[in-house]
């Protein structure tokens, strides 16, 4: 009994988690006049942790660059990085997107390695539009995504080759396949 239950406690505790990410899909929103857009999250440690980072697909307009804040702020054109964290350490996590003047969408993917073993995706979706009149519409929040959900209506993350249904703030809804 006493061997049974040791095998139950010690793979997961030779296997807990050793870090978490606060949100690993992110919108960000702006106009052509904006230098950049932004949003962040936060890499936070457990235990001791040795990561590397790669970015695994950006798909931005032609214009368009982005650099990355994780560990520390990089220059862009810089598309992988690494570093250590020590237990309880917040880190900040963040995409900066410049669409130099045009409007569009685009995807940023980001993939996270902890200690050799675990591995996490963060994707930072940014939509820049037209600048207007500020005063008469905020443009921002006409184009506001608030959430993407499967043709059931239930929620859903960015995925290759599947309809989705965005839905945005001012009501308007699109169907989209994401093609790998």
């Amino acid at each position: 009994m006493k061997k049974a239950l040791l095998l139950l406690i010690v793979p997961g505790y030779l296997f807990s988690q050793t870090h978490y990410i606060d949100t690993n899909m992110l919108f960000m929103s702006g106009n052509n006049v904006n230098s950049d857009i932004a949003i962040n999250t936060f890499y936070n440690s457990i235990d001791t942790c040795n990561i590397s980072w790669n970015i695994i697909n950006d798909s931005l307009p032609t214009n368009w660059e982005f650099s990355i804040c994780f560990p520390d702020c990089n220059n862009v054109g810089v598309v992988n990085g690494s570093g250590q964290f020590l237990p309880n350490e917040k880190s900040y996590l963040n995409c900066h997107m410049y669409p130099n003047g045009a409007i569009g969408e685009g995807v940023v993917k980001m993939e996270i390695i902890t200690n050799n073993i675990y591995r996490d995706t963060v994707i930072w979706y940014g939509q820049v539009g037209l600048s207007l009149d500020i005063e008469k519409t905020n443009y921002t929040d006409q184009y506001k995504l608030i959430k993407i959900t499967d043709i059931h209506g239930r929620n859903a993350s960015y995925n290759s080759n599947k309809l989705l249904i965005y839905i945005y703030s001012n009501g308007r809804v699109e169907k989209k396949i994401n093609l790998k």
